[in-house]
């Protein structure tokens, strides 16, 4: 597990000691269940931090119910703010229950809206905090889908958050960099995998046509469409099948493909991820998804489908092409890629079985949990 250097680094073998479990109070964006980041990130960690770390997360959410229900709704802009102005509100009695915790953990930011007040407010009370992001935040791309939401995010914030939290939790190396100027006590924390969701599981029938998925958010599927020209290409040499999974289809298909949307469901994403030849991650490149932490990818490799995906941020540490996937930038080597893995069952065997031993070296809820709890401990002198 690669981890930003630091003097004296975490004891990432720590175990649970005995006496009291450390409790932290999670300032989370969104309800349990709901966000991709916090899913596999703070939310998937909770269970081994409190089973075999003595390490408690109690989740605290900006966004109320109605919140939830609204914000990506059309229109409806004067009730979206009203609630956004109850739920900021609202988390005042959050950060001030936090002094009853030995710490807290701000994920991403703790109001969707306006200045770094709240965290602030928890270093004037002496509550020690911990900064976890996995995103590009202070980028104004992050939130272009909040419309005009966006306008009142204040991304310097990310900026002073990190200058004031007593530990950074960065996703990878690119987003680590930023804190680094801000904050010397700053660890790379990939986003992890919880195997026992993600089982392998075997590819589709061999002589059924080439399987290719794509798994993201609506708010991603702006990135599906960097691969589609090597879709398209692709599809006028042999039968595909090109399946989406998310909440929402892509706008148009890929033309000459049979074309699959899936909806997403918590319960049923690890199958439909395993359910395909190939997985796939374009991105474009800028400063924006040099942040990603390579989630779609790991998603794939867990379950021992092997994947082509843009070298851009994450990817570049994360895939070594030919071994446990393959990095593809120009149209031609994407092409040439999926080409490849459509046209030999035991390159893709060896390919996905590399890419699922990579996972459950470096990227499983077991390894980055034990990882977190060396961060905490270190940091709390616990």
């Amino acid at each position: 597990m690669v981890q930003a250097p630091a003097p004296n680094p975490p004891d990432a073998r720590a175990e649970a000691r005995p006496g009291r479990p450390l409790r932290l109070l999670v300032l989370a964006s969104k309800p349990v269940g709901l966000a991709p980041g916090q899913r596999y990130r703070l939310e998937q960690w909770a269970p081994r931090l409190a089973a075999s770390h003595g390490i408690e997360l109690d989740f605290a959410p900006f966004e109320s119910p109605r919140l939830v229900e609204l914000l990506y709704q059309p229109g409806r802009r004067p009730e979206k703010a009203a609630w956004v102005l109850r739920d900021f509100a609202r988390r005042a009695a959050d950060v001030a229950r936090a002094r009853r915790y030995d710490g807290a953990v701000v994920f991403r930011e703790a109001a969707l809206i306006g200045p770094a007040i709240y965290e602030r407010a928890l270093k004037l009370a002496g509550v020690p905090m911990f900064f976890d992001f996995d995103d590009a935040i202070w980028h104004p791309a992050q939130s272009s889908h909040n419309g005009v939401f966006s306008r009142l995010h204040f991304y310097g914030k990310t900026s002073t958050i990190c200058r004031i939290a007593d530990a950074v939790l960065a996703g990878n190396e690119y987003l680590a960099g930023y804190a680094r100027a801000r904050n010397p006590n700053v660890f790379v924390v990939p986003t992890s995998i919880e195997l026992d969701r993600y089982p392998p599981q075997p590819e589709p029938p061999s002589d059924a046509p080439f399987v290719v998925a794509w798994t993201g958010s609506h708010t991603t599927l702006a990135h599906f469409e960097h691969g589609r020209e090597a879709l398209e290409r692709l599809a006028r040499r042999r039968r595909i099948v090109v399946k989406v999974i998310c909440s929402n289809p892509p706008s148009r298909p890929i033309a000459g493909a049979e074309n699959v949307f899936v909806r997403w469901t918590d319960a049923g994403e690890a199958e439909a991820v395993g359910a395909s030849h190939a997985g796939i991650m374009p991105l474009p490149d800028d400063a924006f998804t040099r942040g990603k932490c390579g989630l779609k990818a790991l998603q794939f490799m867990a379950t021992g489908r092997p994947v082509v995906v843009s070298p851009v941020g994450m990817n570049r540490d994360l895939v070594r092409t030919g071994e446990n996937g393959f990095l593809a930038e120009t149209v031609d080597e994407w092409v040439e890629a999926l080409e490849a893995l459509a046209s030999s069952r035991e390159l893709r065997a060896r390919v996905g079985a590399a890419g699922r031993k990579t996972v459950a070296e470096r990227f499983s809820a077991e390894v980055v949990a034990r990882l977190v709890a060396g961060v905490v401990r270190r940091t709390l002198r616990a």
